[in-house]
């Protein structure tokens, strides 16, 4: 099974990486280390690097996997340590607190199952605009997400800007917050850009299904689709971009459409256990 590029300190079980986020301090710690090794000063990996200099990451979300040489093809991802991301905000507006089965339908879930039991659909969206550059696009991202949207925390789990680079957003761990409705169970990949009249770049194609080809491997997904198809009140992610949806779901042996969706009546009705039965979103 590929694994994405990184450097491991210590062999985790599979259930303990896709519950993810314990390795986080490991994580920041190899960091250190790498850049150390690479004779490269704390002040060089400012804001303004990060974009240019993708290569020093940490798996996304902390995770650790057993030390390997990875293939050339598998995705790099920028962790949130290196990009700055705020922390998570549990006093937000219009995601206030931890999930709460009744009192609390809106909270900060966090998958309490087996992530290939909890995911079944990859979800692709657009920013709808581009700054000066991708961490500028991704910093401004997660302000509108928490100052203006009220959430949490970023509501994407990936961010691909406009030169392939891929940034870690919500922990995999977390349900996200990116598509009304239909966030139990589904991981948010969001491309930097408007492409309702422009399509995404060769390099945001390829990071992307590198990208999903990855979290195939690890969430086993049935299916794909485009934001839209769940919420007909948006152009998300531009015709442009979802013209390209079907070939990235082929490419990774996936379903392409809605159908993957678990509803939460359904799911409580069949009394598997699995992260839809206990949530509403």
């Amino acid at each position: 099974m590929a694994k994405p590029r990184h450097v491991s300190r210590r062999r985790t079980s599979r259930r303990q990486f896709l519950r993810g986020s314990a390795g986080i301090g490991a994580g920041v710690a190899f960091f250190g280390a790498a850049a150390a090794s690479l004779g490269v000063g704390a002040a060089m990996f400012g804001k303004r690097k990060l974009a240019e200099q993708p290569q020093v990451v940490v798996l996304p979300n902390g995770a650790q996997l057993p030390q390997s040489t990875p293939p050339a093809n598998d995705p790099v991802v920028v962790s949130r340590q290196r990009w700055g991301a705020l922390p998570v905000d549990h006093s937000a507006r219009n995601e206030y607190g931890h999930y709460r089965k009744g009192s609390n339908p809106e909270g900060w879930y966090v998958y309490s199952d087996d992530l290939r039991r909890s995911y079944q659909t990859l979800i692709i969206h657009h920013s709808a605009f581009y700054k000066a550059g991708g961490l500028d696009t991704l910093l401004e991202i997660q302000r509108l997400h928490r100052d203006e949207r009220g959430w949490a925390d970023i509501g994407y789990h990936f961010l691909i800007d406009q030169r392939g680079t891929t940034y870690a957003g919500r922990d995999l761990s977390v349900r996200g917050a990116h598509t009304a409705g239909y966030n139990t169970g589904s991981a948010g990949i969001c491309l930097m850009g408007d492409f309702r009249t422009r399509g995404p770049t060769a390099a945001q194609m390829a990071a992307a299904r590198a990208l999903i080809r990855w979290l195939v491997e690890r969430l086993a997904p049935t299916h794909l689709a485009g934001h839209q198809q769940f919420n007909a009140g948006t152009e998300c992610p531009g015709r442009q971009l979802i013209a390209n949806l079907k070939d990235l779901a082929d490419r990774a042996g996936l379903q392409y459409g809605i159908e993957g969706f678990v509803p939460v009546a359904r799911a409580e009705a069949c009394g598997c256990g699995c992260c839809a039965c206990a949530a509403t979103l």
